[in-house]
């Protein structure tokens, strides 16, 4: 309970409710002060016709004797209206709030339910709204820009390299992004940019460094048939040459057990897009548009893939390119955060502004928290917007951060003034 005091204490959500003293003066939050455990350092309170500077203590609802009052300590806050504390001398400030909201908000602490202020979302003035979701827009993007400075780091502070590992997690699509990333993070850059001008050596290190060259790793059905393959002999050879030449070590093949779905088509496409050189930062940076955009990740692997989806598999008509809503994913979890990130390691601000702008032109992304959004009555128009409320689902919702949240904020503020 005592949670729920300091909460609207440290917000100032107390100025309208008619605070009173249990001798009867009149109370008037001016400064709630610093908080620290149960009490608020330097605060401001005018107490019947005088103000005061000092300490508020918020009794703990459960040993209040462990409460250590000071010379500075002017008003003691309890929601008992019986209970003793300390010197009697003191003020004492006994708030009364609303039981429902007090049961509300014990439930969502406890992690057992949710605030109903998700049921109040899409009635938030359309203002307030806006002002929130650009908040948690603007806060998803630093939370992944963080990603990529550790992942920055790790790639020696090279810009391309960094972006092929990131944008290698996310053609994961989600279940798979941890291991494409830990494949890209296995190659050897240096390795790779010295036979770049070779797709075949290129993806002889790519598959090879997967482990997906392992005879074992190909289905019993395909193997015959991929033994006899030109080109798996030859890139089983090629691989050979360049282990031994560069020292590689591969990982786990079993890692890529995904039941029916593997991951070889992934590999040939990100295998082509990095032999194109539309890999570069520098490139996404000078794009002016979504399709130029589109255009540096929607090549079509050729040679051996462009009709086969395994070794050995069967052939195909012809693999299917990635859909606009595939690619947009992709600029979303991928160009977005490293344009912003290298934005601000560069102090261009126009980059930062121009990755927040691609996602206020990219439709938003279907998924069952945009669907559970809509259900509540949520007008979705954009990537920015669906990308803002899945940072509210995330970081907030699932992790019951009720007292962080901006909703939250609004909600128990609409019941405090009820």
């Amino acid at each position: 309970m005592n949670h729920l005091i300091k909460y609207t204490w440290k917000n100032n959500l107390l100025t309208r409710y008619g605070l009173r003293t249990t001798d009867g003066e009149d109370v008037y939050i001016v400064a709630a002060g610093r908080e620290e455990d149960n009490t608020f350092q330097n605060a401001r309170v005018k107490i019947g016709d005088k103000e005061w500077i000092g300490n508020v203590i918020i009794d703990d609802g459960k040993n209040h004797n462990n409460l250590q009052a000071t010379d500075n300590t002017i008003l003691y806050v309890t929601d008992k209206e019986d209970k003793q504390l300390f010197d009697n001398k003191i003020p004492r400030l006994c708030i009364k709030l609303p039981e429902q909201l007090i049961q509300e908000y014990n439930e969502a602490s406890m992690g057992r339910t949710l605030l109903p202020c998700t049921e109040s979302v899409a009635n938030t003035n359309k203002i307030l709204l806006h002002s929130h979701l650009s908040r948690l827009l603007i806060e998803r993007i630093e939370d992944k820009a963080k990603h990529i400075e550790d992942l920055y780091s790790q790639c020696n502070m090279r810009w391309n390299d960094t972006l092929f590992v990131l944008l290698s997690r996310n053609f994961g699509f989600g279940i798979k992004s941890e291991i494409f990333e830990e494949w890209a993070g296995m190659l050897d850059m240096n390795a790779l940019g010295k036979h770049r001008d070779n797709q075949l050596q290129v993806e002889a290190i790519f598959f090879g460094q997967a482990g997906l060259l392992n005879t074992e790793q190909i289905p019993s059905y395909y193997r015959n048939e991929a033994l006899n393959s030109k080109y798996y002999n030859d890139i089983v050879k090629e691989y050979s040459f360049l282990k031994n030449k560069f020292d590689l070590k591969s990982m786990e093949s079993k890692k890529w057990a995904f039941g029916n779905s593997t991951p070889h088509l992934r590999i040939a496409r990100l295998a082509k897009i990095y032999c194109s050189g539309h890999c570069d930062i520098s490139k996404i940076a000078d794009c002016n548009s979504i399709e130029e955009i589109r255009n540096l990740f929607q090549i079509q692997p050729d040679g051996y893939w462009r009709n086969h989806l395994q070794f050995g598999g069967t052939e195909t008509s012809g693999t299917t390119p990635l859909r606009n809503a595939q690619t947009d994913l992709i600029i979303i979890n991928t160009v977005v955060p490293i344009l912003y990130s290298y934005g601000k390691h560069r102090k261009e601000k126009e980059l930062c502004n121009k990755a927040e702008d691609l996602l206020h032109s990219l439709r938003p992304e279907e998924n069952s928290i945009i669907r559970r959004w809509r259900e509540k009555g949520i007008v979705i128009d954009c990537a920015a917007d669906s990308q803002a409320l899945i940072q509210l689902n995330r970081s907030y919702c699932n992790r019951y951060r009720c007292n962080d949240c901006c909703f939250g904020y609004t909600y128990i503020k609409e019941q405090l003034l009820k």
